[in-house]
């Protein structure tokens, strides 16, 4: 593993926590205009905004899908038949490449709430970074339901 690759990996999956605090929405009396505001959720949603370099009054409701246009390079939705509890396994797989290594975010729905990031070089996977991010996971799981083969 190289420096670069590590702090790649990090960088990604900061991203990854910023839509996740943003998935979970703005915070009770978010105000964009008041930036000197020390409460810690407040902060928090802020920092989540600036890691995206996304305004402060940036609405989230879309951050998924905008996340995804703006930074995916190609999403792979994939869907398999239902298991024993009736539950549907799905794995969304996204490309995350600009200015550094191949680097790909990996939903399992097999996985907990767990997305990974695998970040390659010279096509081999050297590090990766497993993050936290339930509100997200249900997302992609959701998504992956839907748009994937059947």
């Amino acid at each position: 593993m190289t420096t670069t690759t590590r702090t790649y990996s990090q960088l990604i999956a900061g991203e990854v926590l910023a839509v996740e605090t943003l998935l979970e929405g703005r915070p009770y009396g978010y105000d964009p205009n008041n930036i000197d505001e020390a409460d810690d959720e407040h902060t928090r949603y802020r920092d989540a905004l600036n890691q995206l370099e996304l305004p402060q009054d940036y609405d989230p409701a879309d951050i998924l899908a905008d996340y995804l246009n703006n930074y995916a390079l190609e999403v792979t939705w994939l869907a398999t038949n239902r298991d024993r509890d009736d539950y549907k396994k799905t794995r969304a797989e996204i490309l995350r490449t600009c200015g550094g290594p191949r680097c790909e975010i990996i939903r399992d729905s097999t996985d907990g709430q767990i997305i990974e990031i695998n970040t390659y070089d010279a096509g081999q996977p050297v590090d990766s970074v497993r993050v936290w991010a339930p509100a997200l996971a249900e997302h992609l799981d959701d998504l992956a339901a839907e748009m994937g083969p059947q």
